[in-house]
């Protein structure tokens, strides 16, 4: 899985870019509409959302780590896809979203392009417990404890674990096992909850 990116925007039009890492390899991003702005720098560094299909390997470029980890909370849902969540993300940022969230705040969800009333609160009752902020920023500099955390919850999301009790159990692994790589982290967690049975 891609985490992360770092390197010059070769193109971009209309969606899409092309990042060129310092190895020579571009890779075509969708960035979100925050991640956008960053591309005016170069070199760009963003942290990056990987979503695996049948015919496909999307990559989706994000402002910040906590927006990366909203993203894969939002693809997570049950029928919500990678272009819902772009567009949710366009309009809140990830603390804006769960606060939204919380208190059921249907009206706010309306502000998101092609989403109404109906469509809002059947979001609210889908995203319901889904989606949480959690630090995700790499400590002290160093990418790979953000990316582990992340990357963890994401994988309990995936596998039918709400955001809160994932990231609650990953983050009670850490504590026993501050050393444990990302598989090693989400078999803990699954051992965990399976000892709740």
């Amino acid at each position: 899985m891609i985490a992360y990116l770092e390197g010059e925007v070769l193109w971009q039009e209309n969606e899409v870019c092309v990042v060129r890492t310092a190895s020579g390899v571009g890779y075509v991003v969708t960035p979100t509409a925050r991640a956008w702005r960053l591309l005016q720098a170069s070199p760009v560094a963003l942290p990056v959302a990987t979503v695996v299909r049948e015919d496909a390997i999307l990559l989706f470029g994000c402002a910040s780590w906590e927006e990366r980890q909203a993203f894969f909370q939002l693809v997570g849902t049950p029928g919500l896809g990678p272009k819902t969540a772009l567009a949710i993300l366009g309009v809140f940022e990830p603390a804006e979203l769960a606060a939204a969230i919380a208190r059921e705040d249907a009206v706010a969800l309306t502000r998101v392009p092609g989403i109404g009333p109906k469509s809002a609160r059947r979001l609210l009752v889908d995203l319901k417990g889904r989606i949480s902020v959690l630090d995700t920023r790499p400590s002290g500099g160093s990418l790979p404890a953000g990316t582990l955390v992340s990357d963890a919850v994401a994988a309990l999301i995936s596998l039918g674990y709400r955001a809160e009790e994932a990231s609650e159990a990953v983050q009670a692994v850490l504590k026993v096992e501050p050393e444990a790589d990302v598989a090693q982290t989400v078999r803990l967690a699954l051992r965990r909850f399976a000892q709740r049975l």
